[in-house]
């Protein structure tokens, strides 16, 4: 799980479906890729620069499930 995305988007006020929407993706893909998979490199990239431009991307998609 992307437990710094969360808070961030929390922090922010930004819905998954906000979220999701401003990066071109499906809300359900968006949610599923937080909570339970993972986001692909162009996808980090985007989410970062159109959601957390201020944000360090190694801090927003640390994962917190790393085993």
């Amino acid at each position: 799980m992307y437990e710094n995305l969360r808070n961030a988007l929390k922090s922010k006020g930004i819905s998954f479906n906000a979220a999701a929407a401003a990066v071109g993706m499906p809300e359900p893909t968006f949610r599923t890729k937080v909570q339970e998979r993972s986001f692909d490199v162009e996808e980090a990239f985007h989410i970062q620069a159109n959601l957390f431009p201020e944000m360090d991307i190694r801090f927003l998609f640390a994962r917190s499930d790393a085993k």
